[in-house]
């Protein structure tokens, strides 16, 4: 009873003491890392939760974001789009074909980590493609037919959908978009050919601008939006 005792006695008198002086600066600095670290958590995984509870209070999010994106099409097409007129062959940028390179159509751009397919698709099924990430405008140009006034045109959506990982979402779709800055890289492989762009201006309206670009990518700023970011590159021999 009496070792009980003393040690009740030692370890109130513990208590007092730090109850008197205060925690230590030490245990304050590992305090506040632990509440910011806490804090960046918890802003990092709401990103999902919000957009699954902005779907699901807007179901038709998804919806108005692929007519967002195919107005502009139908715009760039209605008011823009030039006549197919033949490129003299002194003109044209030879690319040779690499056996090593795969078949099919693929867009990397390393600078946002965007390593996709580059999907076909006619304009009146393009909410398919656009659900699995990077769409090709068919009225426009390919890698092998631009020029003209005829450039290549990509669109994604920026935030895409709900059951997307954030993984798959910087991968295939144009989330990071606007960080991308004059001289940065973006390559096309296009049926064993490799092409070499590079960003020439980004800029965010309500319509594409420059139609003599090589290579146009663009998106939606915001979910629903009339904004958006536009990326002009031009191709490099």
């Amino acid at each position: 009873m009496k070792f009980l005792e003393t040690w009740k006695r030692k370890k109130e008198k513990k208590y007092k003491i730090l109850y008197k002086h205060g925690p230590s600066i030490l245990a304050l600095v590992f305090a506040g890392m632990a509440i910011a670290l806490w804090g960046l958590f918890a802003l990092l995984s709401s990103y999902p939760i919000g957009l699954y509870v902005y779907y699901s209070l807007t179901p038709k999010t998804t919806q108005l974001l692929g007519e967002s994106l195919q107005d502009t099409s139908k715009q760039m097409i209605e008011a823009k789009l030039a006549p197919i007129v033949p490129v003299e062959q002194t003109n044209m940028i030879e690319i040779t074909r690499d056996p090593s390179l795969p078949e099919g159509h693929y867009l990397e751009i390393p600078q946002i980590g965007v390593a996709t397919s580059i999907l076909e698709s006619s304009s009146d099924s393009y909410e398919q493609v656009l659900r699995k990430g990077v769409w090709r405008v068919p009225e426009f140009a390919d890698p092998t037919t631009h020029g003209q006034g005829r450039p290549i045109i990509l669109a994604a959506h920026r935030f895409g959908y709900v059951d997307w990982t954030q993984d798959y979402r910087l991968k295939n779709s144009f989330y990071e978009l606007p960080k991308l800055k004059n001289g940065d890289m973006i390559e096309i492989v296009w049926n064993q050919h490799r092409y070499k762009y590079q960003v020439q201006k980004v800029e965010e309206g309500t319509e594409i601008t420059d139609y003599s670009s090589d290579l146009i990518m663009y998106t939606c700023k915001f979910l629903v939006s009339p904004i958006r970011i536009v990326v002009y590159a031009k191709l490099l021999k």
